[in-house]
């Protein structure tokens, strides 16, 4: 058995039309490739999953303190 990395895993994805021009158009404006664009695309999916998004609005409030609720 010999120490040879694995090639990397190849993905096919089948887009329909208008929305693989749309992605062409998009990858031209930011000058880089369209599988870049899916990359962060997915990358973006993955993150998301992983931790909860943080409404908008949140962020600017700062920390929350959640007060006493205790019946006194």
């Amino acid at each position: 058995m010999t120490d040879e990395p694995l090639p990397e895993p190849t993905i096919t994805i089948a887009l329909p039309e208008p929305l693989r021009l749309e992605l062409g158009q998009m990858a031209r404006q930011a000058k880089t490739s369209e599988g870049e664009l899916i990359q962060q695309a997915v990358e973006s999916l993955v993150q998301a999953k992983r931790w909860p998004a943080i409404p908008r609005f949140a962020r600017r409030l700062g920390p929350i303190a959640i007060g006493d609720t205790r019946a006194r």
